[in-house]
């Protein structure tokens, strides 16, 4: 959904996710500009409308993204979210080693050469080709 201030002419991109069933504030990452907006899957129910509210509401959602109308991206703390992380639990860390229940690797690190073998894999590793 986009949201565009006419204010200030910022489009703010709201996020399909967090604001797909929504309803509350959110404000306009160029002039801080807060707004109530209710949508229920995907569509805007009404309009968004300026609402009286301070731009550091805890119960604020922040847009996504958001440009001004020279298509320049706004930027800076408290204007939008941060990207979400797929798995923030182990983002940058190696992945721990499992084993099936005949002890063969199932996932984990990359492997070695010397633990594919006689796959095909192996010989791929090495530039060979199985006879």
């Amino acid at each position: 959904m986009l949201l565009k201030c006419p204010k200030c002419g910022v489009k703010n991109y709201l996020d399909p996710y967090p604001f797909w069933n929504f309803k509350g504030k959110t404000k306009c990452a160029g002039c801080d500009v807060v707004y109530a907006v209710e949508i229920a899957n995907g569509s805007s129910v009404r309009p968004p409308q300026p609402v009286s509210g301070t731009p550091k509401d805890p119960d604020l959602l922040l847009p996504g993204f958001a440009d001004t109308p020279d298509n320049k991206p706004v930027t800076g703390d408290g204007k939008t979210r941060p990207a979400p992380r797929a798995r923030a639990d182990v983002y940058g860390k190696p992945k721990p080693i499992v084993r099936n229940s005949r002890g063969r690797l199932v996932a984990g690190r990359p492997l070695k050469p010397e633990e594919l073998v006689g796959s095909r894999a192996r010989y791929v590793a090495e530039g060979k080709e199985p006879r």
